[in-house]
């Protein structure tokens, strides 16, 4: 009976602090309405002020050599829910292209690319100047002499930290990379910049030296033994037409039927044109082998859809910007107010 007691004096005594509570903030609405107002206009203002940004999306799809039959198991597996473990183990599958995507080597390379063919205006250098990053460099001594190469072959401390920072920057903040789906191998480069042409050429030029990288990856073995093919093919042909012009012209001086003696260069140079001849239709067959197990080996890469101008752009809308100010505005003039008459209450009690 006690315990019921208890419990009901302190159900009775919240319901009359919330009472009060609630008295108290009635009598502050106009601070409350005057906060809210404030900070919606504010809302409104930051909104207005805010610089808009500009997505950029490239959506492509790679096809490399088939799947092992584990793998194929794997990715019928998968369409019920399952997951064996199994992605084919290719480098550039799933997670790990993603990864490779947005690696420090690629992104770079793009910041270190033209703007475009017209321009000898560096991406890194139009990002700096978009942010104001380099908008004082001209006065500061330290950052004077920094100058950035398309292909730099010697390290620089200053410029590299540079590149590092924006790096980071753009990763963290600026790039997203996602797959569509994980039945399908579709993925997005997406980047939000405040230029509308810089996110652009950023998504074109990042998947264009991700493309280059991941073609030269997968055909790197059979692009070189097609090239020691080549070689040894054009030797042996070399060889194969010489020994047939030295044939020709030892003939062209055995004017003599009746001397035997001089056939004998003649019969000699023929073994090794037959010898040549041979070896040079073994290894063209070889090279030619060669070259279409390179278009075999080499991966389909499809882009699916490109980035047109002009870009969509995302900025916060003026009047739900404004409205959710106002909210936090005032439920923070409410807590505030609420501690206030906490502390003064305890002060008096005091």
């Amino acid at each position: 009976m006690e315990n019921n007691r208890e419990k009901q004096l302190s159900v009775i005594d919240l319901i009359i602090t919330v009472k009060n509570i609630t008295i108290f903030l009635f009598s502050k609405w106009k601070i409350i309405l005057l906060i809210g107002i404030i900070g919606g206009l504010s809302g409104i203002l930051y909104a207005w002020l805010k610089k808009p940004k500009y997505v950029a999306v490239i959506t492509f799809f790679t096809e490399g050599e088939s799947k092992s039959g584990l793998g194929m198991y794997a990715s019928l597996a998968a369409q019920f829910g399952l997951d064996l473990g199994a992605n084919g183990g290719g480098a550039f599958e799933g997670e790990n292209l993603m990864e490779i995507l947005r690696s420090r080597n690629l992104v770079k390379k793009t910041l270190l690319s033209t703007v475009d063919e017209s321009s000898n205006t560096l991406m890194i250098e139009k990002y700096l100047s978009d942010n104001e990053i380099s908008k004082d460099w001209d006065t500061d001594k330290k950052y004077r002499h920094v100058k950035f190469l398309p292909y730099p072959s010697v390290p620089e401390r200053l410029r590299d930290s540079i590149l590092d920072k924006v790096y980071e920057g753009i990763v963290k903040t600026e790039l997203k990379i996602r797959k569509r789906d994980k039945k399908v191998d579709l993925i997005d480069v997406v980047i939000e910049s405040g230029n509308e042409y810089f996110s652009k050429r950023f998504v074109e030029i990042l998947t264009n030296n991700a493309i280059r990288y991941y073609t030269e990856y997968k055909i790197k073995k059979s692009s070189q033994n097609v090239a020691i093919l080549q070689k040894q093919t054009d030797s042996v042909k070399t060889m194969l037409f010489g020994n047939i012009t030295e044939v020709a012209q030892m003939n062209d001086i055995n004017v003599n039927p009746l001397r035997q003696i001089v056939k004998t260069g003649v019969q000699r140079k023929q073994i090794d044109v037959q010898a040549n001849s041979i070896l040079y239709a073994e290894l063209l067959k070889n090279l030619e082998l060669s070259k279409l197990s390179l278009r075999k080996e080499t991966p389909l890469i499809q882009i699916i859809d490109q980035p047109s101008l002009p870009l969509k752009k995302i900025k916060p809308g003026r009047l739900l910007t404004g409205i959710i100010f106002a909210v936090v505005a005032s439920f923070l003039c409410i807590v505030s107010l609420i501690f206030k008459r906490k502390l003064s209450q305890l002060n008096l009690s005091n």
